[in-house]
């Protein structure tokens, strides 16, 4: 189970179908709503398929039903897995998605609705958890809302071949803090130490900063005892140095869980963080048409320009635009006809259209929440950061 890149939603991003059932769940077993049978989650999505198909209209409600019905039977049948699933269903098509987080609760008809997977992986990007102390480093890829172990490496010294070590070889703690030598033979002893705990956490700054280029992973969160963490810090390639949000100070001994829930808070901050001075940005920038857009129709016409770099969106603005349906160029106006190639324009959803849009124009699309996304809806709730502008 993993989170979902754009380019694993291509196919339904680009799909032209307008039958299409999209849902998206929060079934997280964890919240005490969902721990009751039935969960809070599935009485919520009987009772939005009941509201959806009562506002469509005759032919294609009928047409809904039976993606309607085929996904209330899964959800009394299956028991998904994770934190977050999303369903896709139509004639010929049905695409179960579970993720590691939770999706915000929504049902629409018509075109796929990948926005709340979008939304997921923008907000619940993975960081790396590089976990240290004297005798463990244990890398950890970590989500706002759950945590998986990417993998764990534990190094355990060997000082058979030191001259005051007998018997089973002692963990590296005993090996570090041993007090039996005297003199001489405990400066080297310790000097040895030394020199080892530098190669080790070296050693876990090199490999962290190997698997942040490798995953294309942006934030890394070091926790453990200060002494490592410290350390670690230190020792950090300097080419993944700016990736590093936080040091975080947990015990020698915190478990996977207790790392995470430590990291949790200094995540998400970094996260509203970066919305806000993207949103900040975008806002002080896009008046002087200093390089950025703000508002429905300046954007969409950007996007039309394939201008955009980077669209930034709250995804819980509605509104409608009209797309034509040959070209499919998309305007705020209202039309009869489209005003590129004097086709045919339909009504449809921004937030349907929004994916397609920015892959159609290679912008990447950025959603924000919170208090970033306050300050994008007074501008329309849509803009973004041009990469090109005209005169």
């Amino acid at each position: 189970m993993a989170m979902l890149s754009p380019a694993e939603l291509a196919a339904l991003i680009a799909s032209p179908r307008r039958d299409v059932l999209s849902v998206a769940l929060d079934i997280d077993p964890t919240k005490p709503e969902h721990q009751d049978e039935p969960p809070a989650w599935r009485i919520w999505l009987r009772n939005e398929l009941r509201r959806l198909l009562s506002h469509l209209p005759g032919d294609t409600r009928r047409q809904a039903e039976t993606s309607v019905e085929r996904v209330r039977a899964f959800v009394d049948q299956e028991r998904p897995p994770g934190r977050g699933l999303a369903i896709f269903a139509a004639a010929g098509l049905w695409d179960v998605r579970t993720l590691p987080v939770p999706l915000r609760n929504r049902v629409r008809y018509g075109r796929p609705d990948v926005l709340p997977l979008l939304w997921a992986a923008d907000e619940y990007e993975p960081y790396g958890i590089l976990a240290v102390n004297r005798e463990r480093a244990m890398l950890i890829v970590a989500y706002l809302g759950g945590t998986a172990l990417a993998g764990a490496d534990r190094l355990e010294l060997d000082t058979s071949h030191w001259r005051f070590a007998a018997g089973r070889p002692p963990s590296f703690t005993k090996a570090a803090g041993m007090g039996a030598s005297r003199g001489v033979q405990r400066d080297t002893f310790e000097a040895r130490v030394t020199e080892q705990l530098r190669r080790f956490w070296q050693g876990a700054a090199e490999a962290a900063a190997q698997w942040l280029q490798e995953t294309g992973t942006h934030r890394l969160i070091i926790a453990g005892p200060e002494e490592a963490a410290t350390a670690v810090r230190r020792l950090l390639p300097d080419a993944v140095q700016s990736r590093l949000i936080a040091v975080v100070p947990v015990r020698s001994d915190a478990d996977v869980e207790e790392i995470h829930r430590a990291t949790i808070p200094v995540a998400l901050a970094e996260e509203h963080r970066r919305d806000r001075a993207l949103v900040d940005d975008v806002v002080a920038r896009a008046p002087g048409g200093a390089g950025a857009v703000a508002g429905l129709a300046p954007t969409l016409e950007a996007l039309a320009r394939e201008q955009v770099l980077t669209l930034v969106a709250d995804p819980d603005v509605e509104t409608s635009v009209m797309q034509c349906t040959r070209c499919g160029f998309v305007t705020a106006e209202a039309a009869a006809v489209c005003p590129v190639c004097g086709g045919a324009v339909e009504q449809t959803s921004l937030s349907a259209i929004l994916p397609l849009l920015a892959r159609r124009s290679g912008a990447t699309l950025e959603t924000v929440t919170g208090e970033a996304a306050a300050t994008l809806r007074a501008h329309g709730g849509i803009g973004g950061i041009l990469r090109y502008t005209v005169p």
